[in-house]
């Protein structure tokens, strides 16, 4: 039986450069030898990647609650078709958001319960919990000039952004996350305090 492998998760609002330290650290990690996958949410698998256009299309208007039931559904598909058998298969996954992405988005800026969300995550995660988490603590003002292509969410307006950051900050607080804060001009120095956690995780022990 092959060793169970590792979720990281890196997290952050509107143009907080997930996908750039994602792509950072699956090459850091692959330079290793370590069988590494990438994977988004909502997305990851032909199901999920669907939902995704939708939660993302400017021209649908949604529902807090109705986004919250197509995340959760994009994220069973995601978790019982890629993550937990690629897991099991020794590999390490890096994750482009996930289960508290919805607790900021949908819960501190949307007004959902957090207990609901937080039940409704442990079912579409099928009892797996990230390895390690990073929020990548971003200024609304600044993350949402970065938006090449602005979705639905990224046309939300600085407002609601701000409660996403806001929400991000208090659930470092209360969940195992490590919250780093932004600076400009220093990408690889963010990199490098990522992949400082992450080799303690997955790199083998000197004694």
């Amino acid at each position: 039986m092959s060793k169970r492998g590792k979720l990281i998760v890196i997290e952050g609002g509107e143009g907080s450069g997930k996908g750039i330290q994602a792509k950072l650290l699956l090459e850091r990690l692959n330079d290793f030898g370590i069988p590494s996958l990438y994977g988004r949410e909502p997305g990851g698998v032909p199901v999920a990647e669907k939902i995704r256009e939708i939660l993302l299309d400017e021209k649908y208007t949604l529902f807090p609650i109705t986004e919250l039931f197509l995340f959760e559904a994009a994220r069973a598909e995601y978790f019982g078709n890629f993550v937990v058998p690629k897991l099991e298969g020794g590999n390490v996954i890096v994750s482009d958001r996930s289960g508290i992405s919805i607790l900021a988005y949908q819960g501190y800026a949307g007004g959902l319960s957090l207990k609901l969300i937080e039940r409704l995550n442990r079912e579409a995660m099928m009892g797996v919990s990230p390895d390690l988490t990073f929020i990548l603590d971003v200024p609304a003002e600044v993350g949402l000039t970065r938006e090449l292509f602005p979705d639905r969410f990224a046309s939300k307006g600085i407002d609601y952004h701000q409660e996403v950051n806001e929400g991000y900050r208090k659930i470092a607080e209360t969940h195992e996350a490590v919250l780093l804060s932004y600076r400009e001009g220093e990408l690889e120095k963010t990199h490098e305090e990522i992949w400082s956690r992450v080799s303690e995780l997955v790199l083998p022990r000197k004694d």
